[in-house]
């Protein structure tokens, strides 16, 4: 059979509109609900509620309207993330698995934070002091079991995802003397904006510390070495050198390591692709996709995908990809 434009402009539209009820629409209903039904509670439930355990014992203790307004906020927040992820079908109409797996997450969130936070609540009716509760942890197993509850029918209720293997555009090989020497090498980034949380986010850490040291809380030291070693796990992952030569193609972090070098004679086909990092590999970075891809993502738009002798794919975004994959192919042409 024939598909026309509508048939896909139709299949689009219904693929959104599942997309918006599995992303949105379920979990923000479910933590309303959740919401709804423990502020009702309020009257029999002891302040301050124990709102952390150490196993089944109440070992930290807080406003109420926290774990009630908590559940709703994060899945509000992530509802909105997944609907715009999602909002743009590949051109068949449909979702990537990456898509679908994220899209599934966000009822799975709501099921989790909805049930396994209120069974703490739920522990602790009728009691006037919060230190008495008991019960409260097997409540997180109940609300992962409730996630899976949801997130499992949600999976089917949304379209297949979307099989078509991405080839991008071949480059026309570039052709050099037996003798000659080539290079070719830029720096791939990500971008500013996402430099700028990054930056903010460990400022805030690092605020956090220094708060922590000033009233005297041996935490800071532990919160500072894990603050660090993450600032330096993530500075090895901001900027990548992307260089193709006589040897292949080689993708180095900033630190040296990681390290990727793919040789010349191992290359069987080498593409220009358009690379969308959270519905094609789930997010930046280092990233593992669905389609069974890797590959350095730091942003949206051009890269060079690399296939290897063993059918394994590898991309890497860059500037000038054209030029680079061009380059590569000329290089895998003569190797």
């Amino acid at each position: 059979m024939i598909e026309t434009t509508a048939d896909v402009t139709a299949r689009a539209s219904s693929t959104r509109s599942r997309a918006i009820t599995v992303g949105a629409l379920v979990p923000i209903v479910v933590t309303a609900l959740a919401a709804i039904i423990t502020a009702s509670w309020i009257p029999e439930l002891p302040d301050p509620v124990a709102v952390h355990w150490a196993g089944d014992t109440p070992d930290g203790y807080g406003s109420v309207w926290l774990f009630i307004l908590m559940p709703l906020g994060i899945c509000t927040l992530f509802a909105l993330f997944v609907v715009a992820m999602s909002s743009k079908p590949t051109e068949a109409g449909l979702l990537t698995a990456n898509q679908k797996f994220v899209l599934v997450t966000s009822p799975w969130m709501a099921g989790l934070l909805s049930v396994g936070l209120g069974g703490t609540l739920w522990v602790q009716r009728g009691l006037d002091d919060a230190s008495e509760a008991s019960g409260g942890a097997i409540w997180m197993l109940w609300g992962l079991l409730a996630g899976f509850a949801l997130a499992i029918p949600a999976w089917f209720l949304l379209r297949p995802s979307d099989k078509t293997v991405v080839s991008g555009e071949p480059p026309a090989a570039m052709d050099f003397a037996p003798t000659e020497l080539v290079s070719w090498s830029r720096t791939a980034k990500v971008g500013r904006g996402a430099r700028i949380v990054i930056a903010s986010v460990f400022v805030m850490q690092f605020v956090l510390a220094f708060v922590l040291a000033a009233n005297g809380e041996p935490a800071w030291t532990i919160l500072l070495i894990v603050v660090a070693a993450l600032l330096l796990l993530v500075a090895a992952t901001l900027y990548w050198r992307v260089t193709v030569d006589r040897r292949g193609l080689t993708v180095r972090s900033a630190l040296g390591w990681p390290k990727t070098t793919i040789p010349a004679e191992e290359i069987t086909d080498v593409a220009v692709v358009d690379v969308q990092p959270v519905a094609e590999f789930g997010g930046w970075g280092w990233r593992w996709g669905a389609d069974g891809r890797t590959g350095v993502v730091l942003r949206t738009g051009e890269g060079i995908q690399v296939t290897r002798a063993n059918g394994k794919r590898f991309v890497v975004t860059v500037d000038d990809a054209a030029t680079g994959a061009a380059v590569l192919a000329g290089v895998r042409s003569r190797s």
